[in-house]
């Protein structure tokens, strides 16, 4: 019988070799699970590994499926540096190559937990950061733009070293506020505040300081932001205050404001337009004096909101009054220069005016009738008033959009012949007779490019695409008080044959 051969042993095999890694030993041991920061080492069996710097794929540095060396896929993850013996020493505090911050200390440590707004300031390793200003402060709590991170710089700014902490601040001091003389109503989150609105917020159960709600359109922030906010924005620090305001004596009324009697008083169930004067009473003996804005925009809302309303629509306070309004004396003609020889028409609200009419308007107080103001319509634009109705009439507040005033007249104007009634052809453009209508409202649908109308003697054409749309509409009546030229244009006269 044969002997059997004595077993085969293998040859035991030895750890794979790598160069040596340059740094200063091993960093601290992978971990299975653990948070790994772009770019942030660990060590498996001697041999050191880089975590990727690739966005987002440090998130696979802890998974047991990427273990650096150990793995299938770990090369995805992890770029392997060389060996290392031992462990790295520690570091000194690092050198940042940047000023000491001049804040009085570091203010307190970043933490990954807590949101972060524009103008945080938190420290990292005794280095002053604040966060930045909208939008990039919407990355100051996310992670991947740590303070000192690989993205600190899309989210933080460095302003500079720092060591020790910020001493707690003092109770403020208010020598360099002005003092408000009492504390209005303190700062409602559910309150709805408008500009010039203010509020009071209080410090240390003894002083406030008191705010202002900023004009248009910063006020509109006021309900969307608590008085001090660090935006700044709505809010306006006006200075301190304590205990409440004092109410407020009688109002002194500046006599300059004096209106000289009250206009009637203000009724909610009358109309009112553009130039009316309404009075409020105040205590049985003055009132103040309101009157409805001639802005048309405006004026729709002295119809909708009392005079004084607390959103200030519609309504322009004028000053105050007592009794009621003295009527007025006859003007005095020796400052006007007579105009023509007697009056033109009175004016009438439901007559159409162009530009260079002329009326009168008859004295209240004349028996004869005779006696008269004349005013001129004026041309475009201000001659669209001529036609806004009664508050924009000659002689009222608002005349002057309109009208100028030419002077007095007395008496009638003698009557002119009566003109002769101009129709049919007539001869235009090198002697050719052809026959042109005169412009009318009931033909506005059939003018089109080209056609030519006539007002009196004088021939208009109607222009090109896209302006003969606007010759089909009566506000561009040629010659008239419209902007008419941005439909015809004059294309000389014709006279009849």
């Amino acid at each position: 019988t044969g002997t059997a051969p004595p077993p085969v042993t293998s040859i035991p095999t030895t750890s794979p070799t790598h160069p040596e890694w340059a740094g200063a030993g091993c960093p601290d041991d992978w971990v299975s699970g653990g948070d790994y920061e772009p770019g942030e080492l660990a060590a498996v069996d001697g041999v050191t590994y880089r975590c990727s710097t690739a966005q987002a794929v440090n998130l696979w540095c802890g998974n047991s499926l990427y273990k650096p060396g150990d793995s299938l896929y770990w090369e995805s993850a992890w770029t392997l540096l060389g060996s290392c013996d031992g462990t790295i020493a520690p570091t000194a505090s690092p050198s940042w190559g940047i000023g000491a911050w001049d804040g009085a200390g570091c203010p307190e440590e970043y933490d990954g937990n807590q949101e972060y707004e524009a103008g945080d300031r938190i420290a990292v390793n005794g280095v002053a950061l604040q966060c930045k200003a909208w939008p990039n402060s919407a990355f100051c709590g996310r992670t991947g733009y740590e303070p000192l991170g690989p993205n600190s710089n899309s989210a933080w700014t460095i302003l500079g070293t720092c060591t020790g902490t910020i001493a707690p601040t003092s109770s403020p001091s208010f020598d360099a506020l002005e003092d408000q003389n009492g504390c209005p109503e303190a700062f409602s989150d559910s309150a709805e505040y408008e500009a010039a609105d203010r509020v009071s917020v209080d410090i240390d159960g003894t002083k406030s300081l008191v705010y202002q709600c900023k004009a248009f359109p910063d006020s509109g922030y006021c309900n969307s932001y608590e008085p001090g906010h660090w935006s700044k924005l709505g809010w306006t620090l006006t200075g301190f205050c304590e205990g409440t305001i004092a109410p407020t004596g009688s109002p002194s009324f500046d006599p300059l404001n004096d209106q000289d009697g009250c206009p009637e008083a203000f009724d909610e169930d009358a109309e009112y337009e553009g130039g009316d004067k309404v009075s409020v009473d105040l205590d049985g003996t003055t009132s103040l004096v309101w009157q409805c804005s001639s802005d048309v925009h405006q004026a729709r809302y002295c119809n909708q909101q009392v005079p004084g309303n607390e959103f200030k629509l519609g309504w322009n306070l004028l000053g105050h009054c007592e009794g009621t309004i003295a009527p007025t004396a006859s003007p005095d003609f020796v400052a006007l220069t007579e105009v023509g020889n007697g009056c033109p028409d009175v004016y009438d609200p439901t007559t159409d005016y162009e530009s260079g009419d002329l009326v009168s308007v008859a004295l209240s107080d004349d028996a004869s009738g005779n006696r008269g103001v004349v005013y001129q319509c004026k041309s475009w634009p201000e001659g669209a008033y001529c036609n806004a109705g009664v508050n924009f009439a000659p002689g009222t507040d608002n005349s002057a959009m309109g009208w100028s005033l030419k002077g007095s007249c007395d008496g009638t104007i003698a009557p002119t012949a009566a003109p002769i009634a101009f129709s049919g052809p007539c001869e235009w453009l090198n002697g050719t007779t052809v026959t042109i209508a005169a412009w009318s409202k009931a033909d506005l649908a059939s003018y089109k490019s080209g056609t030519r109308v006539r007002k009196g003697g004088d021939v208009y054409k109607c222009k090109g695409y896209p302006f003969y749309l606007w010759c089909r509409s009566a506000a561009y009546e040629p010659a008239g008080s419209g902007p008419w030229g941005d439909a015809w244009t004059a294309a000389g006269a014709c006279a009849a044959v």
